[in-house]
């Protein structure tokens, strides 16, 4: 099946998978932090103090995601968007009005729940459950909401902070949000009519079905070894974005080449998703787990060993490579290896791995550098651990072989 035939086919449900992703960029850590400076001036917070703020909201819900992205096995994918959405907006409009430390927390989990977690988990799940052959394409043209939303909202939410403020900026994207749901909502009465057969993947699976437990998935050695690879990423690449000013400094980079640089990672994240959809749908997904971390890997082995300029493009470029790979072939995997009736539930366990590494990834980087230890360093280190993580998914067994 072609790409536009299957656009066409399976339009709604890619659709909706790219909408979720895109919403999603509100409760990602690109956009909150940039009210970050703002955000601790009016609390009187340290970057520190902000910091394990934001980690502690990030860690406990990534833990609690366990089981709320498990729930999406048993619900239709769009009521469980919608609930997501509703409390996304809810924390967006409690963030903008947190009277206390206490508030800001809590606004910052359900950010961070809402967004990252259900959004994130519905829109990918929205197309994983499709058949091997579209799986790939269809994830991919899904997830291409997540690079759009990095390359064009910060622009925005700048422009919009400096005229508005940042508490009107997050008044705002909650109206959006909200106006995204209802829109979404008036289309698909819309094409109700020429939708007689709606794709499987929006709909509940096994609701009567618990699911194998969740000791039983950590006690499978594929789970297992997919571990190391699926929370590398995570926590090397938010270590890397959290601590970008204090690299931009060492490595001589001015602000507007790190802007640039950017732009150039999501441009960069967007052309190899589409890529990495069609290499799994024609060679299957195990055997692209074994290589989609090289652009990490040499990214961080050029950070160790270079400086200047130019390498803040190089960088970001290869940084790049890796994220557009990324959500694209963690959910393509483990529907190969466990398959779609409890894909929710498997896929929601390691999602909150990954999204406990990225809580986890900018602290100990942090402490590193605290103790004077070099960048050059840490990078060599991050890149070791990366490569033994892609040699470890060599023996996973490949379903399509």
């Amino acid at each position: 099946m072609k790409l536009y035939e299957l656009i066409v086919r399976h339009g709604r449900v890619i659709g909706l998978g790219f909408a979720l992703t895109f919403l999603s960029s509100f409760g990602q850590t690109f956009f909150i932090s940039l009210s970050g400076p703002n955000i601790r001036d009016a609390f009187g917070l340290t970057n520190g103090t902000f910091g394990l703020i934001y980690s502690v909201a990030t860690l406990s819900s990534g833990l609690l995601m366990i089981w709320v992205g498990s729930v999406i096995d048993r619900v239709d994918v769009r009521l469980y968007a919608t609930v997501a959405l509703l409390g996304l907006a809810a924390a967006a409009v409690s963030l903008s009005l947190a009277p206390n430390l206490v508030m800001l927390g809590l606004s910052l989990f359900f950010l961070r729940l809402c967004g990252q977690g259900m959004l994130s988990h519905a829109g990918v799940m929205s197309t994983a459950r499709l058949a091997e052959g579209i799986r790939g394409r269809a994830v991919g043209v899904a997830t291409l909401g997540f690079p759009t939303g990095e390359a064009t909202l910060p622009g925005i939410a700048l422009v919009l902070i400096a005229t508005f403020g940042w508490t009107g900026t997050w008044r705002i994207a909650a109206a959006i949000i909200i106006v995204a749901l209802l829109a979404g909502w008036l289309l698909g009465f819309v094409l109700r009519a020429r939708d007689r057969d709606l794709p499987k993947a929006t709909q509940a699976l096994g609701q009567h079905e618990a699911g194998p437990r969740w000791i039983d998935i950590l006690r499978d050695w594929r789970f297992l070894a997919l571990i190391p690879t699926m929370i590398g990423y995570p926590a090397i690449m938010t270590a890397y974005f959290f601590h970008q000013r204090y690299i931009a400094d060492v490595k001589g980079w001015p602000l507007e080449l790190l802007a640039s640089s950017i732009t150039l990672f999501a441009l960069v994240s967007v052309a190899v998703t589409m890529t990495a959809g069609i290499l799994i749908d024609r060679f299957g997904a195990i055997r692209l787990s074994h290589f989609y971390l090289f652009g990490m890997i040499a990214a961080s082995v050029a950070l160790a060993g270079f400086s200047g300029p130019a390498l803040a493009l190089v960088f970001f470029g290869l940084v790049g490579l890796t994220s557009g790979c990324t959500n694209v072939v963690i959910a393509a995997v483990l529907a190969e290896l466990f398959g779609t009736h409890h894909l929710g539930k498997i896929r929601a366990l390691a999602g909150a791995f990954m999204v406990a590494a990225s809580a986890l990834g900018p602290v100990g980087a942090g402490v590193l550098l605290d103790a004077n230890v070099s960048i050059a360093a840490i990078s060599l280190g991050f890149a070791a651990y990366l490569v033994l993580a892609a040699a470890i998914t060599f023996v996973l067994p490949n379903t399509r072989a």
